[in-house]
C-alpha cells in the first residue's frame, strides 16, 4: 500500500527522520547521512557504519552521550557508559524516493517496493552480542603487555 501523503511530502523536499536512540535524526541521503534533527551539527556518517550480512541493515556502536558514533579502535580500553549498538535500514529502507533520485529513477520507483510509514526507528542490539566487550578487554590486557615489557626494559 503506497502512502501518497508521504510520498507527496518527500516530493516537496521533506526529507525523512529515524529516531536512533531516543534522539531523532533526518535522513539525507545526498550528503550521505543522519543529521540530528534538533541539534544539526551532530551527524552519523552512513560510510562510518557497517553492513549486516545480508547487505539489507547498517550497523554502528552509538555514543547516546556525545549523539556520535564511537569507532572501536585499539585505543578503545572502556566502553562509555552509555553506548549502545545500533541497527538501522540501509538506504532503500531510510530513503526510498531518495534512492530512486540518485540514480535518476522516478520517485515511485523503489517507494512501492521500500514503503513506510514515516516512523522509522534504530534497533538497539545488546552490546553483549556485539563482540565489543571481548575487544576492549583484549586491548586492556595488550595494553598491560605493552606496559610490563617497557617497565622490564626500565628495570
Amino acid at each position: 500500500m503506497l502512502d501518497t501523503d508521504l510520498l507527496r511530502q518527500r516530493q516537496m523536499g521533506v526529507l525523512p527522520e529515524i529516531d536512533i536512540a531516543g534522539q531523532v535524526f533526518t535522513i539525507d541521503l545526498r550528503l550521505n547521512e543522519l543529521r540530528n534533527t534538533h541539534s544539526p551539527d551532530k551527524k552519523l556518517g552512513l560510510d562510518e557504519m557497517v553492513t549486516t550480512k545480508d547487505g539489507q541493515h547498517y550497523l554502528f556502536f552509538y555514543d547516546r552521550e556525545n549523539q556520535s558514533i564511537l569507532h572501536a579502535s585499539p585505543d578503545l580500553l572502556k566502553i562509555p557508559d552509555k553506548t549502545v549498538l545500533m541497527e538501522i535500514p540501509d538506504e532503500l529502507g531510510l530513503d526510498p524516493v531518495g534512492m530512486a533520485r540518485k540514480y535518476g529513477l522516478w520517485d515511485e520507483y523503489f517507494f512501492k517496493m521500500h514503503p513506510y510509514d514515516g516512523t522509522l526507528k534504530g534497533k538497539v542490539v545488546p552490546l553483549d552480542k556485539s563482540g565489543l566487550p571481548e575487544y576492549v578487554a583484549r586491548n586492556q590486557q595488550e595494553q598491560q603487555g605493552l606496559q610490563e615489557r617497557q617497565l622490564r626494559k626500565l628495570g
